[in-house]
């Protein structure tokens, strides 16, 4: 390519990249309440840790969705969420111990310590009916008989197997439920810490925000039931369902949440055995009209009457979608006590509480300063070490920023948000973008000290770093979608890390070598571009 149709290529590249990131990071301009612009990186679905995200009510969906405007009236930001422990039965906070001991003395105070053995920030049950502990002279755990005497405890493995296996169903229901961000972990090994954000809890106008509470409070209590569930009149299970063979399975053929004139509600389809149960409740309630049928799953119950029959359906009605939400967060809930209850240890919930943002709500302004901040220091970095070539290095960096801020404000808005990980992820993909650079200019100067000329030093260069730099993208690429396939909780993280990963890969291995490409035609002296030193060769 010649020198001036190289200049020309590199005025138009420049002209697109300065285009772009003006739609990638340009400030917001205001006009009045309205905004007339908004840059791709204001445009982010925002994570609880870095700040939510500012929302409108949609008087067509009825609910609250995520908008880039800020000075209208009837937008309001969203931030921080709701927190809540779970503890199995026979399991308590350190601090609920400390309330039930902080009072007591004498024989007392050796009974209630007594019922528990200390484990981390956990208390856990000596009581065989909890099954947690039992006695056992290798054991690790050590407790108090009611006179003193030391007594020594393991876990059983079937509370840990119970445990675990309800944990993950746990989770499974907070996955359903599409919270964009949220937290299922185990703390202590034997407690759960749940987070959600408040915005994906909102279901009506913001003037009624007491009801994002009131949803995430649902959601609590629903998702830690464990137990089975069943049909239950005066309570007591139902006559179809006190044989031991028969199961939910043999009454329920499904659940589903269906709305239909502007009301919303849970659709329970039976079986031919479910019909024959409801044909037995209606014959025998003909004479109380306060007589209900209870479909329950541990202290939940739903009541069911008359109202609710229709056919060989029941139909459990919310009212207007507004109460959407609720009705799918119960559904869930619902399906998933249906196709998997019935395991062997019980929850109970601890203290809701709300909390602000992790960092504040100008943590999107901070990351993209230190991103701003990382940039310079690369370029800057790469002109100083590696000549001219620094600037192929500097339109790999903006290059970078483009295409994944674009990807994370277009192509996974709705659907992921981006979150602190995302953030470090992004810049992990940055930095790596660099070393990859850099790496490439060591081996093309390898060539250089070699004697050959400089053209073919980068031909040589490019040729040997080409396949560790496939080798290293290809397992990170295949690392990121062995986190799709297989973590339930970081599907998100997962896929962002992929398109950083692609981003890099696509500048490395073609992107930043045709800038070379065009830099290098362009440039009048090759040594300098490079800051390559060689008396002996008068050639270039």
């Amino acid at each position: 390519m010649g020198k001036k149709k190289s200049v020309v290529l590199m005025i138009l590249i420049t002209i697109v990249m300065v285009a772009l990131c003006i739609l990638s990071a340009f400030p917001t301009i205001y006009v009045g309440s309205l905004d007339i612009w908004n840059p791709a990186v204001m445009q982010f679905d925002l994570g609880v840790d870095l700040g939510g995200n500012v929302y409108a009510w949609d008087w067509e969906k009825k609910e609250m969705v995520p908008v880039a405007r800020k000075g209208d009236s009837g937008v309001y930001y969203v931030g921080g969420g709701y927190s809540t422990y779970y503890y199995p039965n026979g399991v308590i906070s350190a601090s609920e111990y400390q309330t039930n001991v902080q009072f007591l003395t004498g024989e007392e105070l050796a009974k209630e310590e007594a019922k528990y053995v200390k484990y981390n920030g956990l208390y856990l049950s000596t009581d065989a009916k909890d099954g947690v502990l039992e006695e056992d002279v290798n054991g690790t755990l050590v407790g108090k008989k009611e006179d003193g005497s030391e007594v020594k405890y393991s876990i059983k493995e079937s509370f840990k197997t119970a445990f675990a296996a309800a944990t993950k169903e746990i989770a499974v229901r907070y996955a359903a439920k599409g919270y964009e961000d949220y937290l299922v972990a185990c703390v202590d090994d034997y407690a759960l810490r749940i987070e959600i954000p408040a915005s994906q809890v909102i279901t009506s106008e913001i003037s009624q925000y007491p009801t994002a509470k009131a949803s995430a409070e649902l959601a609590f209590n629903c998702f830690l039931l464990t137990d089975k569930m069943v049909f239950q009149t005066d309570g007591s299970p139902v006559e179809e369902m006190k044989d031991e063979n028969v199961t939910i399975k043999d009454i329920i053929k499904s659940i589903a949440v269906k709305s239909q004139y502007n009301y919303v509600y849970i659709e329970i389809k039976l079986t031919g055995k479910g019909i024959q149960m409801l044909n037995t409740f209606k014959g025998s309630s003909t004479s109380s009209t306060s007589a209900t049928l209870d479909l329950c799953v541990g202290d939940y119950k739903m009541p069911l009457n008359s109202n609710h029959f229709d056919g060989d359906v029941i139909k459990y009605t919310f009212g207007e979608d507004a109460d959407k939400h609720n009705a799918e967060t119960l559904a869930i809930m619902l399906k998933s006590a249906y196709e998997n209850g019935g395991y062997d240890v019980t929850f109970t919930r601890g203290d809701i509480h709300a909390f602000a943002p992790k960092y504040n709500n100008n943590s999107l302004y901070f990351a993209f300063g230190a991103t701003l901040l990382v940039m310079i220091g690369l370029v800057v970095f790469g002109i100083v070490k590696f000549g001219r070539f620094g600037v192929v290095n500097a339109y790999a960096s903006v290059s970078y920023f483009i295409i994944t801020s674009l990807c994370f404000a277009f192509i996974t808005k709705g659907v992921f948000v981006v979150t602190l990980g995302s953030f470090l992820i992004y810049l992990l993909g940055l930095v790596l973008t660099n070393v990859f650079q850099m790496h490439i200019y060591s081996a093309i100067k390898a060539e250089f000290n070699l004697g050959k000329t400089v053209e073919s030093s980068v031909k040589g260069g490019y040729k040997k770093t080409i396949w560790n730099v496939v080798d290293v993208y290809a397992v990170l690429v295949l690392a990121s979608l062995a986190l799709i396939i297989g973590s339930a909780g970081l599907q998100a993280f997962a896929f962002q890390a992929l398109i950083c990963v692609i981003a890099a890969a696509f500048i490395n291995l073609a992107w930043a070598r045709l800038i070379n490409f065009i830099f290098l035609s362009a440039s009048k002296n090759k040594y300098k571009y490079f800051r390559f030193v060689r008396e002996d060769d008068d050639d270039e």
